[in-house]
């Protein structure tokens, strides 16, 4: 679990930060919980299309699951998760076609969140907010 996170070590607890330490950590986590939901949703529309893609994509939800856990709880990162994928039935309002629209407001930014959450955490440490 903590083997994928080398990246929390270089957290630094500095004050020169606009963020809390804290505050980035959960801010990270819960774009990762986020972006397993949007990965269990591709999955799921993709898997009668494109089965391998929705096997990546299934891959790449528990991969964020894994992480958001890792800095949360289990039971927040289902929380959040569970939130997300209302959130983003909402958007699709049962017609996969709309599927766009998830994949213009999650795609980028979770494939660079999931990919390399070391650099999306110095991007949290360094938000104004």
């Amino acid at each position: 679990m903590v083997k994928y996170f080398p990246f929390v070590l270089t957290l630094s607890m500095s004050a020169a930060f606009a963020y809390e330490p804290d505050r980035a950590l959960n801010n990270l986590a819960h774009e990762l919980a986020e972006c397993a939901g949007f990965y269990v949703v591709s999955a799921k529309i993709l898997e009668s299309q494109n089965p391998e893609l929705a096997e990546r994509s299934n891959k790449a939800a528990d991969t964020a699951l894994d992480y958001s856990k890792a800095l949360t709880s289990a039971k927040l990162t289902r929380a959040r998760t569970e939130m997300a994928i209302k959130s983003m039935l909402k958007d699709l309002d049962n017609d996969v076609s709309n599927f766009s629209i998830l994949l213009n407001k999650y795609a980028d930014q979770c494939g660079e969140t999931v990919s390399d959450p070391v650099k999306r955490m110095d991007y949290w440490k360094q938000k104004q907010g």
